[in-house]
């Protein structure tokens, strides 16, 4: 072989595969034969080591039915079911006892591999290949003592193979190469490439459990060999996902949460003309949350301050959940963030005082409800506190103005050392800007107004006050929402 062969061994082979039935223990020789194929077996230089990577098995033949031929090839580019032993022959001629993958057309087998006598090839490739044809006996597969025996209804059923091979050049050399070279010669002496059956490598998982909003693709994983391209039906608790929501492409998108493809029992039907293939079945769930940090027991206000009462989810929701806060049997209104992720506690405020807090978290899984957290809202006595606070909101006229003022504990020791306000934009709420004290940033208190264009607008502020001492103290209105009157 020229040396640009010299990474492939490419075989041209005919093989005859019999099949039997007979009792289980019967010891057969000469069993009829079923059918003759011919074929090529691509190998590259990896079957001398200990680890041989796939070769290529090429089968073809002609099949007569009502006086008609169809010329057919098939094509296994995963082939491993090969290995022998190369033996010396009295004649110094080298021969190969050897394994080879051959369908058993008389059988409803579940595996279709059989084994057949031999280990692995020794050093330097054999000029002649023979498959073995000596008498096949009934047993446990392995690789001396025969042919994997199928069971089907206390029939033993098998197939046996006889026939030789020897070595052919090809032009290529790689083992796609030398694919496409011999497909070609086939094809233009008149034969087409069966349809095959899809045959699923990975399946689908199991099980799948979703976050409201979190999405993963449904696939399975087919045999390389699939021919033509096969087309997919997937189902939904047994209806027909529809063509819009991809029911016929290879993947199915499913998302937590979701109405279409959503929670449920999902299957996929592969097909070709050679027959269908049907996955198992992928039950998709919605994932449940748990609070990894749930509401405080207790939390203490003094006078006018606030406190921020939160819960913390895992896993973290893709989708936002929604939220009730309650205050007893009450639920909170939104108007004083009874739908917020967070609650505000004030001292002093009716709505969100003293009393008994819950929060219920709700998403597809169902609702979460937290621990009961107790406030509890005592005197400011000397405690540095504000004994009133700003209001959650303010709508002021255009042209009119609304004073904030906030009042720090009057008999607080130590005393209040600083005040300074600061304001977000509508627009952005989080990000605070301290207010220059040329513009009343530092007052006690702060007159705003619904001129959107004057420094005192609307927007959202809140104060900082900070005491004296040598280790000051510092509290922080709740934040104020100013808007414009309509």
């Amino acid at each position: 072989m020229a040396a640009a062969q010299a990474e492939v061994l490419v075989y041209s082979a005919v093989w005859k595969e019999r099949g039997v039935n007979a009792p289980e223990g019967t010891i057969l020789s000469n069993p009829g034969t079923v059918a003759a194929t011919h074929g090529y077996l691509i190998f590259d230089t990896s079957i001398f080591s200990d680890t041989p990577g796939p070769g290529t098995l090429i089968e073809y033949r002609d099949i007569r039915e009502a006086g008609i031929v169809d010329k057919i090839y098939t094509i296994n580019s995963d082939f491993r079911a090969f290995s022998a032993d190369q033996v010396e022959g009295a004649s110094g001629s080298r021969r190969v006892y050897g394994q080879v993958y051959a369908p058993v057309y008389i059988a409803d087998a579940s595996s279709t591999s059989l084994s057949f006598s031999g280990n692995s090839v020794g050093a330097g490739a054999p000029t002649r290949l023979t498959m073995d044809n000596a008498v096949v006996q009934t047993g446990a597969a392995d690789g001396l003592t025969g042919p994997l025996i199928l069971t089907n209804g206390g029939t033993i059923q098998r197939s046996v193979i006889s026939g030789s091979a020897t070595k052919m050049k090809v032009r290529a050399s790689t083992i796609a190469g030398a694919t496409a070279e011999l497909t070609a010669r086939l094809q233009r002496s008149g034969y087409d490439r069966a349809a095959v059956v899809p045959v699923i490598t990975a399946d689908l998982p199991a099980t799948l459990a979703l976050q409201d909003g979190q999405s993963q693709l449904l696939g399975v994983t087919l045999s390389a060999d699939v021919f033509p391209t096969p087309s997919y039906r997937w189902y939904k608790d047994d209806v027909a996902v529809s063509a819009a929501n991809g029911g016929t492409s290879a993947n199915l998108t499913v998302t937590g949460g979701s109405a279409v493809n959503g929670p449920g029992t999902y299957r996929v039907e592969i097909s070709t003309s050679a027959g269908t293939v049907i996955s198992g079945d992928a039950v998709v769930s919605a994932l449940a949350n748990a609070f990894t940090t749930d509401l405080p027991a207790t939390q203490p206000l003094v006078g006018a301050n606030s406190a921020v009462l939160s819960v913390v989810l895992d896993p973290l929701p893709v989708t936002a959940p929604t939220y009730q806060w309650y205050k007893g049997a009450v639920a909170v209104a939104a108007a004083n963030g009874g739908n917020d992720a967070t609650l505000t506690v004030i001292g002093g405020e009716a709505a969100t005082s003293a009393g008994v807090y819950r929060v219920e978290v709700t998403n597809s899984a169902g609702t979460l409800v937290s621990s009961n957290c107790t406030v509890s809202v005592g005197a400011a006595g000397s405690n540095f506190a504000f004994t009133t606070n700003v209001p959650r909101a303010v709508s002021v006229a255009f042209a009119g103005t609304s004073v904030l003022s906030p009042v720090v504990n009057a008999s607080a020791n130590p005393a209040v050392a600083s005040r300074q306000w600061f304001k977000a934009s509508l627009a952005n709420p989080t990000v605070f800007t301290a207010i220059a004290a040329g513009d009343g940033g530092t007052s006690a208190t702060y007159t705003v107004t619904g001129n959107n264009s004057a420094i005192n607008g609307p927007g959202i502020y809140r104060m900082v006050a900070t005491s004296t001492g040598a280790t000051p103290q510092v509290i922080t209105t709740v934040n104020c929402t100013v808007t414009t009157a309509p």
